[in-house]
């Protein structure tokens, strides 16, 4: 590799939503923005968008989840020239074979960590040889990004990481300021009065605390808060109708376009099952939650442990079922301006991509020996 030539990075996310996720998006944008060339090994499939990336320096070369897809991506990994300074994978599939093809050209992997898989949540004896060869793997990566620092903590002991191992944590947000745009999506689109309240909920249908409140406020009049559902796939929403409180939002929006519809919303909710590790940990994981404070909103969230700082800033409430959701709205709306004001300092502090992300910029500057800065180029 030229020392003067461009750096050139992979990352292998067998995920299909790559360009939905802030953890993964943000790093493809902001490396390809400091002169990287970018390739990004990702499943395509019929039922989410394709991924696409503003910036001629991101290719997005489609990656198939099969025993010859893994063959053709460990070739395309091991004998890509110039070398790949660093590749970085999610688990499991994509970690495992990004590590295979480091064994052969010794291009250092980067683990970033999305979904927490615990041991004692998997039922079959495939998931649990995955979960091996991902402790395995993680033991072989360079670095590791969590996206909270609980995450962090607990990656650390799951996969047996030496107290040498680099975690940085960078939560699954976009580059700052907070700043709430002037936005009527949501009153347009699916004629909510102005005049009311605006509680959204971006996302997928997975979640059953989403399940349960869709279900509650199709009972709600006129005085309670709208609820809007704002999903990421279209078939989740196609055989839902709007009724009650309950507005299902049709069109499925690129990440450019969801600070435009979030911003038509008052308040924002992330609702997870605490009966899962993954959700008890989540946090500054939550994409949903730091999408709502992108945009400078006010939050309510499930009363766990890891959000216990939504309240402590002044940044939101905590509820423990659904039904308390209309007084934790209320309670915000009595004091929606000083809400909005911690999170806009808490985004600055600390979820702005911007600052966050450098720590990793400067690893795979010290493995590459050589500053991304130093290449000059057309911001993405």
């Amino acid at each position: 590799m030229s020392p003067s030539g461009p750096l050139h990075i992979a990352f292998v996310i067998e995920h299909a939503y790559v360009d939905a996720l802030a953890c993964f998006r943000e790093p493809i944008k902001a490396l390809a923005a400091r002169g990287a060339h970018v390739d990004v090994y990702t499943r395509l499939t019929p039922t989410h968008p394709v991924p696409v990336f503003a910036s001629p320096r991101v290719r997005v070369i489609p990656a198939d989840i099969t025993y010859s897809g893994a063959a053709a991506l460990t070739a395309r990994l091991a004998t890509h020239r110039p070398r790949y300074a660093v590749v970085l994978a999610a688990p499991q599939w994509g970690l495992h074979w990004a590590v295979r093809a480091s064994a052969v050209t010794g291009a250092p992997v980067g683990y970033i960590s999305d979904e927490l898989i615990i041991d004692n949540e998997l039922t079959t004896s495939a998931q649990r040889r995955w979960k091996m060869r991902e402790r395995r793997d993680h033991r072989r990566c360079a670095f590791s990004i969590a996206l909270s620092q609980d995450r962090a903590d607990f990656l650390r002991g799951v996969n047996r990481l030496g107290g040498d191992h680099p975690i940085f944590v960078v939560p699954n947000s976009a580059p700052g300021p907070a700043q709430r745009l002037e936005s009527h999506f949501f009153q347009e689109v699916l004629g909510i009065p102005a005049n009311r309240s605006v509680i959204v909920h971006a996302g997928g249908m997975g979640w059953e605390p989403a399940e349960a409140l869709a279900a509650a406020a199709a009972g709600w009049d006129d005085t309670m808060p709208a609820v809007v559902f704002q999903g990421r796939l279209p078939t989740q929403m196609r055989t839902r109708e709007s009724r009650g409180a309950v507005w299902f939002s049709p069109a499925t929006l690129p990440a450019s376009l969801l600070d435009h519809a979030i911003s038509s919303a008052h308040i924002g909710l992330a609702l997870y099952d605490d009966r899962r590790a993954n959700d008890r940990l989540m946090g500054t994981a939550s994409g949903k939650l730091c999408l709502y404070m992108k945009n400078a909103l006010p939050v309510i969230t499930t009363r766990l442990a890891c959000f216990d700082w939504v309240e402590r800033e002044g940044c939101g409430v905590r509820v423990r079922t659904t039904d308390e959701i209309p007084d934790a709205a209320r309670t915000i709306c009595a004091d929606y301006e000083r809400y909005a004001d911690a999170v806009r300092r808490y985004y600055a502090r600390h979820l702005d991509f911007t600052q966050t992300f450098e720590p990793v910029v400067h690893a795979i500057e010290s493995l590459a020996r050589r500053p991304l800065a130093g290449v000059r180029g057309d911001v993405a």
